[in-house]
């Protein structure tokens, strides 16, 4: 398992690479503002900040790390953190709602590396706070260094300009989890990924010791349709027809090939039922049951299977494996992975910049990236990858 962990490990890091080469963010100048006084008279001028997430194991996560500050700094350095978490349902919307009626608060918003680019306007640059000695230090002493992040991540939330948009919190990836106990090899590429998924359906085959074969994400939020494009990506399919590079292909012969795939899930009902209304919470409570032999399913979700008190009936019992892929005429496998950065951007119009930073910086690169690590965070720092 330890050797599929870091295979894995070095597929996602190569992969945000390739994908973040092409990407770039709207220019726009930003800036830090005079800071808030932070003390008066001698004493710690007290300040509530507002953390805001989205509902999910992101934010499970950050409910220990936030209230392990409330209980040891936040006397030495009067910072309340205020965690709040927002339904996952339309939930881009309603932060872009916030942000773009300049509201000050909350002051730091939970946009993933996707959405940089679009909600630019309204987030703060954060290259002069990561300069700031201050910040950069943590209450228990630690001086902080914005490179101790994986460079996938530092280049996930840097803009053309070399604005710093954000503070990745999570290193966010799709990745097939399988039953180890009745799968000893997964599925390599996608056509054998629809056989073993057809074999583990009871319908299908009554000795199955599973109901059904795969569960996938099919209801649509701005980030369930990166499931597909695992498919789609290691398919062949480029969107532009060949020799062009204005002429959109949209639907052509290795789309339909990769799409099919899911065509043949559905016909045969390998799929666990409902998929059409499901996402990462209906995938993980399907994996939780034990009903289903595979999934393809963000790696946050990792944390709480293997956990013994919430999965009881398969903590055990699942792995992860890179995605499938498609064979190629030399035999290799084209494999395709969809990664992304979940991270904490600061509000341009918050009144609390200064003490927003300074839970930020110790929460992402310091001790408080390991408790929200512990917590099952996923810390794109070297420590914990």
């Amino acid at each position: 398992m330890e050797a599929c962990m870091k295979k894995l490990r070095w597929i996602i890091l190569f992969a945000l690479v390739i994908v973040l080469a092409g990407a770039g963010f709207v220019m726009a100048k930003g800036g830090k503002e005079e800071p808030e006084e932070m003390e008066t008279g001698g004493q710690v001028k007290p300040v509530t900040i507002t953390v805001q997430m989205f509902s999910g194991p992101e934010f499970d996560a950050m409910v220990p790390t936030a209230e392990f500050w409330n209980k040891n700094y936040e006397a030495s350095t009067g910072i309340h953190v205020n965690n709040i978490a927002l339904s996952r349902v339309g939930y881009f919307e309603k932060m872009q709602s916030q942000l773009v009626a300049g509201l000050a608060d909350p002051d730091l918003v939970h946009p993933f590396s996707m959405a940089l680019g679009k909600l630019r306007p309204y987030l703060e640059d954060l290259r002069p706070y990561l300069d700031d000695p201050e910040i950069m230090t943590g209450p228990d002493g630690e001086k902080y260094e914005f490179t101790q992040l994986l460079a996938p991540a530092q280049a996930a939330v840097t803009a053309s300009d070399g604005a710093i948009l954000g503070m990745p919190k999570d290193m966010s990836e799709l990745a097939v989890y399988y039953r180890k106990d009745i799968i000893s090899d997964p599925p390599d590429t996608w056509p054998e990924f629809v056989e073993m998924a057809k074999n583990y359906t009871q319908s299908i085959n009554p000795s199955s010791p599973t109901k059904y074969g795969v569960v996938l994400q099919g209801k649509y939020e701005k980030w369930t349709f990166a499931a597909a494009l695992e498919t789609l990506w290691s398919s062949g399919y480029e969107i532009f027809a060949p020799g062009s590079e204005t002429d959109i292909d949209g639907y052509n012969k290795d789309a339909v090939k990769a799409f099919k795939v899911f065509q043949d899930l559905y016909e045969v009902k390998a799929l666990y039922p409902g998929f059409d209304n499901t996402e990462y919470p209906e995938v993980s409570a399907a994996l939780e049951s034990a009903d289903v032999a595979m999934a393809i399913q963000w790696n946050a979700n990792y944390f709480s299977l293997t956990n013994k008190d919430i999965s009881p009936k398969v903590w055990d019992k699942i792995a992860l494996a890179p995605p499938p892929g498609w064979k190629q005429a030399d035999g290799s496998v084209k494999r395709a992975m969809y990664v992304q950065t979940i991270n904490l951007s600061l509000n341009k119009n918050s009144k609390n910049k200064e003490a927003a930073m300074k839970f930020l910086a110790w929460s992402s690169l310091g001790e408080g990236a390991y408790l929200y690590a512990e917590a099952g965070g996923s810390s794109p720092i070297e420590g914990v990858w």
